[in-house]
């Protein structure tokens, strides 16, 4: 049964990290109340010790975001590699990471777009990988919360 357990939580976590992900703000809060609810189940007595530091994290980690799509300006190009950053996330939960890495460059790699200067592919790129750095992140504490 704990193992199952287990199974739900990673579940859980998965879906909070391809959240984030995919929806970027507004996947934020979705993992933010799914994390919430983690938090809740797994350390009732001192709830708001956990509470209070993660959602100024999680409000920190929002803004940031909001700060970085701005600055890329690239709408189009933002939203066309959320869908290969999908991908990723789906590869990964099946395949070692490696191989995942190696399939979604094969089937959805980025060197479809066109942009002029090494400035303007970081910025395009920069809040893509900070959604996959915030989905890792939240893999991670949701598995020490519950250690």
């Amino acid at each position: 049964m704990t193992f199952l357990i287990y199974l739900i939580i990673e579940g859980l976590l998965l879906l909070a990290a391809g959240t984030t992900v995919v929806a970027g703000i507004r996947g934020i809060t979705g993992a933010a109340i799914i994390l919430s609810i983690l938090i809740w189940l797994a350390r009732q007595e001192n709830f708001w010790v956990w509470e209070i530091p993660f959602l100024l994290c999680v409000f920190t980690a929002a803004l940031f975001l909001l700060w970085l799509s701005q600055k890329a300006k690239q709408n189009d190009f933002i939203m066309g590699l959320a869908g290969g950053m999908t991908s990723l996330v789906v590869f990964g939960s099946f395949l070692s990471p490696f191989i995942a890495l190696i399939v979604w460059a094969l089937v959805s790699g980025t060197g479809l777009v066109k942009l002029s200067g090494k400035k303007q592919i970081f910025w395009g790129i920069a809040p893509i990988l900070w959604r996959t750095l915030l989905g890792i992140s939240w893999i991670i504490f949701g598995n020490v919360l519950v250690n």
